[in-house]
């Protein structure tokens, strides 16, 4: 089994291309990309100590049953696991990983969305690691995201949750020394693939390597497979401007009310100029009724049914708390 030594965490908004970036980069000889591993800062808010160290039995306990781990679809003997650190404990789940995948890799590439929310307490752990910021126009976000059964269900609430998330990402930009973070821009991934992707490799120190271009280093998982059609097929640059036949214009000029100027500071031009109409009160009654009956009762059903061979489990009922907290939160606040 090979050592993994180096990790590369992938964040940014949610449906703004980590997914497809991990299967990117995963493709490389040197990396492995497993599934998201929202476990892991969950982990550090419930069982470190004062004196920051972690009790590593309970960690271990607590991932296992994790319905996120689940989608790791990996059997492990808890009595091979280390003793000796935290940052230990995980590195040994993603050796694993990758053993038992067949991969020979000395890199992590780590593509969960809220990475971008919490890398400086990544960084605590493992220093030397590199953080990738991929941003995608905010119009494309909201016309992904819309239709799903988890996060912003109307453009009104899509708006400020992109912003929130994008802005955050620029502020650990300007916080993380030289070196440790690059950005990524979505449209650039998938209109000139090759281009981009080798200036990501020079970034992170990484050997370009053409198969890359497959974007077929991560499988999704059947629970998600359906949101992730890009994963497995070269990008297309179509994606990255679909939203401007699927979303109405009202739509669009909603958004750029909300966030047109985070969007023009981004490098994306606006379809409304600087004469976006904001949402009147009887849009915003009504987006918050939506919000409410699809986003709280509808798309809670509809996440039911889709996972329910994970919530069928024992496992999954046991920690039931932490799985709401992380369909809630770390799903539609980020990702």
């Amino acid at each position: 089994m090979q050592a993994i030594g180096r990790q590369i965490f992938i964040g940014g908004c949610s449906r703004s291309g980590t997914t497809l970036l991990g299967a990117i980069l995963g493709a490389h000889g040197d990396c492995v990309c497993p599934p998201e591993s929202h476990f892991k800062v969950s982990v550090l808010r419930t069982f470190q100590r004062e004196d920051g160290t972690v009790d590593l039995e309970e960690a271990l306990r607590f991932i296992r049953m994790h319905w996120r781990f689940k989608l790791w679809n990996l059997e492990i003997d808890p009595h091979e696991a280390p003793r000796e650190s935290y940052v230990d404990l995980l590195t040994w789940l993603v050796e694993r990983f990758a053993e038992d995948r067949g991969v020979e890799a000395n890199t992590w590439v780590d593509h969960t969305p809220e990475n971008i929310n919490y890398a400086p307490r990544l960084l605590e752990l493992f220093p030397q690691a590199n953080v990738v910021h991929i941003v995608r126009d905010g119009r494309a976000v909201a016309n992904s995201i819309l239709p799903l059964d988890w996060g912003p269900n109307t453009v009104i609430k899509a708006a400020p949750w992109w912003r929130d998330a994008v802005e955050e990402g620029l502020a650990l930009e300007s916080r993380l020394p030289a070196g440790h973070i690059v950005r990524v821009r979505y449209e650039d991934l998938v209109s000139a693939p090759e281009r981009t992707v080798r200036r990501l490799c020079e970034a992170l120190g990484l050997a370009f390597q053409p198969r890359m271009l497959a974007a077929d280093g991560f499988r999704p998982p059947g629970y998600t497979s359906s949101q992730h059609e890009l994963i497995g097929k070269r990008p297309d640059p179509e994606r990255a401007t679909r939203w401007r036949v699927t979303l109405s214009d009202r739509q669009v000029e909603l958004f750029e009310s909300l966030a047109g100027d985070l969007l023009e500071q981004m490098g994306y031009g606006l379809v409304h100029g600087g004469e976006a109409r904001p949402p009147t009160s009887w849009e915003r009654a009504t987006a918050g009724v939506t919000e409410l009956v699809r986003g709280d009762i509808v798309n809670g059903v509809r996440w039911l049914i889709r996972s329910y061979p994970l919530w069928l489990s024992w496992d999954f009922l046991r920690v039931l708390p932490d799985t709401w907290f992380s369909y809630q939160k770390a799903e539609v606040e980020t990702g």
